[in-house]
């Protein structure tokens, strides 16, 4: 085995020790513009990698600007268009200040999130709020009297509500709950249902002692059964540390990020630092809600594809069996796209155990060399977006763009190989 190949063996074997033995807890809920490294009160977040305001989707668009207007910093939407045009208020990727955002990603200053602290390696992460569980809010580009008083409910009762609770536990294992849901039907993506029973299960007795009106307790209490997917938010910023813990190693080809903005999807590479490789957004194929087709969806948008990155999501489709009906009637479908997806990753995250496996973990540790010599794209779970703007209209999935990994790799040959012996290689070493 050449010098090079050797250092990318042990690398990527760092990288997944990182992986499988980060321990994500939620600690917190915060505003972000008290938590969230380098947010300013005229700047917003947003899901995806880079991109300028004049390439911007439209949905994306309208989620900015209503964060806008929700800071003040703006009377009207059309107000806030002009100011972000002109610079006047910035946007950045929510992935480049420790954070992801569902959907279009916006976080603004005053939005509340969940604070997440990788246990083990002492990384954070930040996730906004789960809106509710109806079609129409500002992370699907929706913004208007009623997205504003949801939003402002749970600035000022969700929130404090939960941050009583949690600081009353003190911290939440994020990664039981995910090793229990995936038992429970869950791949912790599209399908929450027992992430979110369990989140609750095991913050209701901590709200219920907290200092929280009785009415208030009512709706936060109520607000949380209605929400099936409400946990996919500290599941995602849990799935940011630990793949947080895995970035900046020397010489490793695993990806430690995808993320979509609605035109492209960009992906990070362990060895090569912050920089990001894109390539077009993918259609999504799945089912849609009565009255919408294929001509209504947003290209892939939203950060929530850093599940899949550390092998939960379509990674762990075997797990949701119901969930794979978007694919057609066989339950089967579920097992062959995670044993698929095995195909590109270095190995299984034990703690990510899939009973219909024979208990196997789930495949973790995205190679780009994998991906390339396969030319298998990463599979990724999603709902979808109105590309009009009109709220969610229905659940599928689509791929990671190959060009995106094509990029990456080259990136990678030039970094490494010509200074250093031996010749880059694709392939599981």
């Amino acid at each position: 085995m050449s010098e090079l190949k050797e250092r990318i063996a042990v690398a990527n074997r760092e990288a997944l020790r990182r992986i499988v033995e980060s321990l994500p807890i939620w600690i917190d809920v915060r505003k972000a513009g008290e938590v969230v490294p380098g947010m300013r009160p005229n700047r917003v977040l947003l899901a995806g990698p880079p991109i300028f305001w004049d390439r911007m989707c439209l949905i994306q668009r309208n989620a900015v600007c209503g964060a806008v207007v929700y800071e003040g910093l703006a009377s009207t939407v059309e107000r806030a268009t002009q100011m972000v045009a002109a610079g006047e208020v910035e946007i950045a990727p929510c992935h480049e200040h420790q954070a992801v955002g569902s959907m279009c990603g916006v976080i603004s200053w005053s939005m509340p999130v969940f604070v997440v602290r990788n246990k083990t390696f002492g990384n954070e992460a930040f996730c906004q709020l789960y809106e509710h569980p109806d079609r129409e809010k500002l992370s699907y580009g929706v913004y208007n009297e009623r997205v504003y008083a949801n939003l402002k409910w749970l600035e000022e009762v969700l929130a404090p509500a939960l941050q009583a609770g949690i600081r009353s536990a003190g911290e939440l294992d994020l990664r039981n709950i995910i090793a229990r849901a995936l038992t429970m039907g869950d791949e912790c993506h599209s399908r929450n249902f027992a992430s979110t029973a369990l989140f609750v299960t095991e913050i209701g007795p901590y709200l219920a002692d907290s200092d929280s009106e009785r009415k208030q307790l009512g709706q936060v209490l109520d607000f949380l059964r209605r929400s099936n997917q409400f946990a996919l938010h500290p599941i995602m910023a849990a799935c940011k540390v630990v793949a947080d813990a895995a970035s900046g190693i020397e010489h490793s080809t695993v990806v430690t990020a995808i993320a979509r903005n609605g035109v492209e999807t960009g992906i990070r590479v362990s060895g090569l630092g912050d920089h990001w490789f894109a390539g077009a957004a993918g259609e999504i194929s799945g089912l849609f809600f009565s009255g919408y087709g294929p001509q209504d969806a947003q290209a892939d948008i939203g950060d929530s594809a850093v599940t899949e990155t550390i092998g939960l999501g379509a990674f762990a489709h075997a797990a949701s069996p119901a969930l794979a009906l978007v694919k057609g009637p066989r339950a089967a479908a579920a097992t062959e796209i995670t044993e698929e997806m095995r195909a590109i990753t270095l190995g299984e995250n034990p703690n990510f155990a899939i009973p219909y496996l024979d208990s196997r973990g789930t495949p973790s540790g995205i190679d780009i060399r994998l991906v390339i010599e396969t030319g298998i794209a990463p599979l990724i779970n999603t709902a979808i977006a109105d590309n009009h703007g009109r709220g969610q209209i229905g659940v599928g999935n689509t791929r990671a763009p190959l060009d995106a990994f094509k990029k990456a790799l080259r990136a990678f040959a030039d970094h490494y190989d010509r200074s250093q012996t031996g010749t880059l290689r694709i392939g599981r070493q």
